[in-house]
């Protein structure tokens, strides 16, 4: 079974009352949440980007910008914002490997659960590119760590550098060499019966991004320093490596990664069935 195409949404009126979204706390998201928060009508509530679609199951939140991988999983049928993504074409800088020995030589890889996409990446990865298939265990499994996958903006940190870890890898840039396609990490998704508030909200981030993007100085000013950023390389980050575009380029990379992952028993056939048309 294969996935064809993703599910589309018919525009319909917006409803009334509060719309609630779920973001991820990175600094990546920033060009799309930023300043929402003064929004009338609008809440907000971080969570790292694996946690985000349990918060939509619970219907806690009505959209939020949920791992790509969850469009397979989800335990609802869902809707979906073909807009405004989390994506790279080539390097992300962000979703990295750091080992001591080349990857397809090492024997573990504990993995940040914090991106359910990330992981599942990874594994079509160790398939495909490196044909290899280390153990993936939790990054707080313990045991010595000889090889490991961070996301988001730990990955900025002290202790990361190229004598602590001789070999890193970036999953964005392994990805477009193995495939010459863009990568997709984060999509806006919410429940199919909220449809009309999926619009409505896709409207306003969409609104807020095209402002954000030209004041980023600002968002990064207000940004990066509590998130542990040197503000040049935020600007390098949200310039050259994420992209916030939804061409047809960044949805023939979705299409490929879906398959890819149900071709390799990363999801299921009847979560895609459920999911997408097949």
């Amino acid at each position: 079974m294969s996935v064809l195409e993703l599910p589309t949404m018919n525009e319909v009126a917006p409803p009334r009352g509060a719309i609630r979204l779920g973001v991820v706390a990175f600094l990546n998201a920033k060009p799309l949440v930023h300043g929402l928060a003064k929004v009338k009508g609008l809440s907000i509530r971080s969570a790292p980007p694996s946690e985000l679609i349990d918060l939509l199951t619970r219907d806690e939140v009505d959209l939020a910008l949920c791992s790509s991988i969850d469009l397979l999983t989800a335990p609802f049928e869902v809707s979906w914002l073909g807009s405004t993504p989390l994506a790279c074409d080539g390097s992300t800088h962000t979703v990295r490997l750091f080992s001591h020995r080349p990857i397809d030589q090492v024997s573990r890889i504990h993995c940040d659960g914090d991106s359910h996409t990330s992981i599942a990446l990874l594994r079509v990865l160790l398939a495909e590119y490196w044909q290899h298939e280390p153990e993936l265990v939790s990054l707080d499994s313990g045991g010595e760590i000889e090889s490991m996958l961070l996301i988001g903006d730990k990955v900025v940190g002290p202790d990361l550098g190229i004598d602590q870890w001789p070999v890193q890898v970036d999953l964005g840039d392994v990805w477009k060499q193995h495939t010459g396609l863009p990568f997709v990490f984060a999509v806006w998704m919410g429940r199919a019966s909220n449809a009309d508030i999926v619009q409505r909200a896709g409207r306003m981030i969409d609104r807020q991004y095209r402002l954000n993007r030209h004041r980023l100085h600002a968002v990064i000013e207000n940004a990066a320093a509590d998130l542990g950023w040197d503000p040049a390389e935020a600007m390098t980050y949200l310039t050259q490596h994420i992209r916030f575009d939804f061409s047809e380029r960044e949805h023939e990379g979705l299409r490929t990664f879906l398959n890819r992952c149900v071709s390799h028993g990363i999801v299921t056939d009847c979560c895609v069935s459920h999911q997408l048309s097949c």
